[in-house]
């Protein structure tokens, strides 16, 4: 913890310094300790360094004692994001650059996914959304961007983007993403896509569609197919996987930068008996296996059933009512950084 105080040692404190009782450096490191042990909002952080401050104080300058709920809401108001998320993207740099020289031929894999703290919204505005990075390799948060008022995710993906170095990753992103620019900058960056497909692309979708239905059933030989079967705790799930770059045929296929693939995934659930079917399509930068698609497909879901399961019943993020828009991000990073 020591080393991670380091890091954010040079964060611009904006307080008076007439009467200033704690660094900005030290309230970070106790209020990490803090989240990591369960306590999530002002005043149950502040309760929980009041109950450490015998072991806080061995570690820390504490000449006044721990910082009061009401202090911790009025730092975390004043530190900007941005230059926080900075720190943070120094941290977690050095953090990968440690455990990947020895994965060196592993293909990275980074799902990008947005969540509402929905108890953070003022009355009468709109749900907070933060979008978030999310390294499924090693289960890491990496990065994380607040949609502003008036703006949304398609255009704040391409911003998250530029701070991440996504060289030889692959980048998923639902439908939300699938965007012609979203996907030349990816592959300017060095990068892989695989883009969810909807009907936000209509003419996409419903060539995508119509061609997966044709040949499965007329020229199956031009598919690569994968199938899967999951029994657990009373739900069985099947799923089928299909993958073709057979991508001729598609209007305006030149303007989706090195489109080489088309996906489809159909999934079949049982539980209790009653039955439910999804079908997805994706589209992809490079000719691979069903098997080699699944996994990408399978893996993007760890952002969901991972860390934004974590962050909403560990760490009660969208329980949160701190509403200060400052404040509502840093400890979305903290909790990206507990996480």
């Amino acid at each position: 913890m020591l080393q991670m105080k380091m890091y954010f040692s040079d964060l611009v404190d904006s307080r008076d310094n007439r009467g200033l009782r704690h660094t900005l450096v030290d309230i970070i490191v106790m209020s990490i300790y803090a989240v990591l042990c369960g306590y999530t909002d002002a005043e149950n952080m502040a309760f929980f360094m009041k109950l450490q401050e015998p072991y806080f104080s061995k570690m820390l300058d504490l000449k006044y004692g721990v910082p009061s709920a009401d202090t911790l809401l009025r730092v975390f108001a004043i530190i900007e994001p941005e230059k926080f998320m900075q720190m943070f993207y120094q941290w977690i740099r050095d953090v990968l650059s440690a455990i990947q020289k020895n994965n060196e031929s592993e293909l990275q894999h980074i799902a990008i996914d947005g969540k509402a703290v929905r108890a953070a919204a003022v009355k009468g505005g709109n749900i907070p959304y933060i979008i978030s990075a999310y390294l499924e390799n090693y289960g890491l948060s990496i990065g994380q961007l607040k949609v502003g008022e008036k703006t949304n995710e398609i255009k704040e993906i391409p911003k998250l983007l530029k701070e991440l170095d996504i060289t030889d990753c692959v980048i998923t992103i639902d439908a939300i993403g699938c965007q012609k620019q979203i996907a030349k900058q990816i592959i300017e960056q060095k990068g892989h896509y695989c883009l969810a497909v909807k009907t936000n692309q209509a003419i996409l979708y419903e060539e995508i569609k119509e061609y997966f239905s044709y040949v499965e059933k007329e020229e199956a030989e031009k598919l690569s197919t994968y199938e899967t079967l999951e029994k657990n705790h009373g739900r069985i799930e099947k799923r089928k996987y299909w993958i073709s770059s057979d991508i001729g045929y598609l209007t305006g296929k030149e303007k989706w930068k090195n489109l080489k693939t088309i996906g489809k995934v159909e999934s079949i659930r049982k539980m209790d008996e009653k039955r439910s079917f999804e079908t997805r399509y994706y589209i992809l930068d490079q000719e691979m296996t069903a098997e080699e698609m699944s996994r990408i497909v399978r893996g993007h879901w760890g952002i969901e059933n991972n860390l934004h399961w974590v962050l909403d019943v560990h760490f009660r993020e969208d329980a949160c009512k701190i509403k200060a828009e400052k404040a509502m991000q840093n400890l979305s990073l903290i909790r990206k950084i507990c996480y």
